[in-house]
C-alpha cells in the first residue's frame, strides 16, 4: 500500500472529496479538487511512481481510465512529480462552482 504523505495539491485547490481504492494491483489516491481561481471542478488519481515502477506512463493512464473514475468523453492529462514521488492523472474537467 502506497504512502500519499508528500502528493502536491493544484496551487489554490480545494478537495471536496479524497479516498483510496484499489488499482489492478497498485493502490491509488482519488481526488476531486476545486480550482477557485480558473472556476473549474477536477477529478485526480494518483500513484505512487515506486508502487508502480514497471509501469509505463501508457499503462498507468489505461489502468486509470478503466478504473470507471474517467468520464467516457473526458480529456486526461497527467504529469510526473519525481520529487514527491508520485503519477498525477486528471480528468473530468468542469467548468462550475464548489460543491
Amino acid at each position: 500500500m502506497s504512502d500519499f504523505n508528500n502528493i502536491e495539491t493544484v496551487a489554490g485547490a480545494k478537495i471536496l472529496d479524497e479516498h483510496t481504492f484499489p488499482l489492478f494491483g497498485l493502490t491509488g489516491l482519488f481526488q476531486r479538487l476545486y480550482v477557485a481561481g480558473k472556476g473549474i471542478t477536477v477529478d485526480c488519481v494518483i500513484v505512487s511512481l515506486a508502487e508502480a515502477a514497471d509501469k509505463s506512463d501508457e499503462e498507468l493512464l489505461n489502468l486509470v481510465v478503466a478504473s470507471g473514475y474517467v468520464h467516457e468523453d473526458s480529456d486526461v492529462t497527467f504529469r510526473h512529480n519525481e520529487s514527491s514521488g508520485y503519477f498525477y492523472t486528471y480528468f473530468n474537467f468542469s467548468e462550475d462552482s464548489a460543491e
